[in-house]
């Protein structure tokens, strides 16, 4: 994403709506993807489908990685193979997070979601960090090729799980039986229905319905930032250079925030940090777009890393604590396509936009709309005003027939 993305500003000669392009090719895949592969990781062996998932991350980097150290690269293969990769990113992201919490006891899941939180921002310091210094010595094709690596080390690592899963209860003995490679046809062909029993099961739950609509606001206000921050790097007068560092600040501090959850235990405190997480979340978008030296840049990165990746584990952890195992894989795809697809719009727009206007109000005004509607929120809703002050759901939902 570092490389990508500065890589698509020097070919489009600094355009951020070229930037947004391709961040808008890279999360599209969470909502033409990500649906078949919840369905998928419900029906078939989740491990499985993360392998080949990997695989075909691996073959799309290789790809990026030729085009680029060849010289032939164009904004439109970048564009084309970020799609690809978001497809497999997609295809991998609800077969792993159901397999977290496979793995792990219900009372250890909290730490298990922030653990594999902590995982994913770590990458989001050590790739800046190392592919920083690659792309200002090497170019943009030796963080594509060290990327390479990266994917084919995760894949060994899937390889060597000894983790099998149980066959779902609702699935006949008929269905249980078939080959993968049937099983996997029946999924794809069952999407639609899959997707509408998981959007059921979601509308009928007051408490899950709550999440995932305030973590799409959360999302589109606050994460949708991509697009704008080689321009914001440029305006501030730090080139690639606080580009890097930015993007390593939003690690450091997204890993600092997951770990803050990853020590809660009470639940009243539970609900203090979701509180903190949610307003901040607002408020660093306000550091950014106010920002006027470097220093400045990365402290706000920091702050909006660290407050966006304690609320996102936050409210992970409590998806993943009250959904049906055997819905587990659908509803976390239905979670990620509202997230990511809301994102991936978002970013697009506000790139085009950052063209005309002065990209900082693109950073304030939704940080600021972001903590409107959320303390407008912990008013008028009893899930949320619940959450905060008991830091969990007080009843079991409120759930109406099918």
């Amino acid at each position: 994403m570092l490389a990508r993305g500065w890589l698509v500003h020097e070919l489009s000669g600094g355009s951020s709506a070229a930037v947004g392009l391709v961040t808008f090719a890279s999360f599209l895949p969470f909502i033409l993807v990500g649906p078949v592969a919840g369905v998928m990781a419900d029906r078939i062996d989740r491990r499985r489908l993360l392998i080949w998932a990997t695989l075909f991350g691996i073959a799309s980097a290789v790809a990026l990685t030729l085009l680029t150290v060849t010289g032939v690269v164009q904004v439109w293969y970048v564009v084309v193979l970020a799609f690809l990769s978001g497809s497999a990113q997609a295809a991998t992201v609800p077969a792993r997070q159901s397999l977290v919490a496979n793995v792990v006891p219900k009372e250890q899941l909290m730490n298990a979601v922030a653990m594999a939180g902590i995982s994913q921002h770590g990458s989001r310091v050590i790739g800046p960090l190392f592919g920083g210094a690659l792309l200002t010595t090497l170019g943009a094709g030796s963080v594509f090729a060290l990327s390479v690596v990266l994917l084919a080390i995760g894949l060994v690592e899937v390889l060597r799980m000894r983790y099998r899963m149980e066959a779902q209860p609702e699935l006949s003995a008929v269905t249980q039986a078939r080959p993968v490679k049937f099983s996997m046809v029946g999924a794809v062909e069952s999407v639609w229905t899959g997707l509408m029993e998981a959007g059921r099961y979601v509308r009928r739950d007051r408490r899950l319905m709550t999440i995932i609509s305030l973590v799409g606001a959360h999302c589109s206000l606050t994460m949708a930032f991509d697009s704008m921050m080689p321009r914001l790097a440029e305006d501030v007068g730090g080139g690639n250079a606080l580009y890097s560092a930015a993007l390593i600040g939003l690690g450091v501090g997204a890993i600092s925030g997951t770990l803050v959850v990853s020590q809660l235990h009470a639940e009243r405190t539970k609900g203090i940090a979701l509180t903190v997480f949610a307003i901040g979340s607002g408020l660093a978008m306000v550091v950014l777009g106010t920002a006027i030296v470097p220093a400045m840049v990365v402290i706000g990165a920091v702050l909006a890393g660290s407050m966006q990746g304690g609320y996102m584990t936050v409210s992970a952890s409590l998806i993943q604590e009250i959904v049906a195992d055997r819905l587990r894989g659908r509803v976390m795809s239905l979670y990620l396509m509202i997230a990511a697809g809301l994102m991936a719009f978002v970013n697009l727009g506000f790139g085009r936009a950052a063209d005309s206007i002065d990209s900082r109000y693109l950073f304030v005004g939704p940080g600021l709309l972001w903590v409107a509607i959320f303390l407008v929120s912990m008013v008028s809703l009893v899930e949320v005003r619940s959450l905060v002050r008991h830091g969990r759901f007080v009843s079991a939902g409120t759930v109406t027939p099918p």
